[in-house]
């Protein structure tokens, strides 16, 4: 089966993983890619600036390094959170990078692509502490780290969408950025609702610093303002002095 064909059943087989894990009866239609955006939970900062240009190797082992580390921190969601909902995301994520790992694992093959097959020291870290929690907590943690790192992945994948001219990676970056799309709105969604206090909190703090910022700078301004208006009687009572003087005679 060619490649281009194999990706085709790639994505349709995860639609359907995405429409069964969620409840839905029938397959819905994926949305274009530049119809994703995900939902704003707190008032936007300025990011900044990252370079996702990858090469088609480079690209695939960074996929391969997500998928690793997405598997093993779902499965400790379906094993360990509270809510039956961060359970079933958690059941999504494991179930469509594993997907996901299949497909580029036989583009690697074809390619001679070598790809990394045990997760990062500093990913292994992150497992190993949310191993620790229980409950809430991870509900809370894990959420909060979805919710912050796949906006990321989308972005590596919307470089590749943009730019990539390689015949096998193309489509299967092409096919998949939707997906990981829709994991970026469920992953804001479900935060949003786990996290919600602290989200009002942070948002509360976020909207006090901006309002003692604005305030800071006006004040700034005032005083400006008054120095400037200060020296100006300054001036004007001088130069008064000076006319209102006599010039004084010479001495013989």
């Amino acid at each position: 089966m060619h490649t281009n064909s194999r990706l085709g059943i790639f994505a349709s087989l995860v639609l359907l993983q995405l429409c069964a894990l969620s409840g839905c009866k029938k397959a819905e239609k994926i949305a274009p890619a530049e119809a994703i955006a995900p939902v704003a939970t707190v008032q936007p900062t300025i990011a900044p600036v990252v370079d996702n240009s990858m090469t088609p190797e480079v690209f695939l082992q960074s996929t391969a390094r997500t998928d690793l580390f997405e598997i093993k921190m779902g499965k400790l969601a379906m094993q360990i959170a509270e809510a039956q909902s961060v359970k079933d995301f958690g059941q999504r994520m494991a179930a469509n990078h594993t997907a996901i790992q299949v497909i580029i694992s036989k583009i690697a093959k074809e390619q001679s692509f070598t790809l990394p097959t045990s997760m990062t020291a500093d990913d292994s870290a992150t497992v190993e502490r949310f191993s620790a929690m229980q409950g809430v907590t991870f509900d809370k943690a894990y959420m909060t780290l979805m919710a912050e790192i796949h906006p990321k992945t989308l972005a590596v994948f919307r470089w590749q969408y943009d730019n990539c001219t390689d015949i096998a990676v193309k489509p299967f970056a092409v096919q998949t950025m939707p997906i990981i799309g829709t994991h970026v709105r469920v992953s804001e969604q479900l935060n949003a609702e786990v996290n919600k206090e602290e989200l009002r909190i942070a948002a509360e703090l976020k909207a006090a610093e901006l309002k003692a910022a604005e305030q800071r700078k006006a004040d700034a301004a005032a005083a400006i303002t008054a120095a400037n208006a200060a020296t100006m009687a300054k001036n004007a009572g001088s130069k008064k002095s000076n006319k209102s003087t006599p010039p004084v005679p010479p001495t013989q």
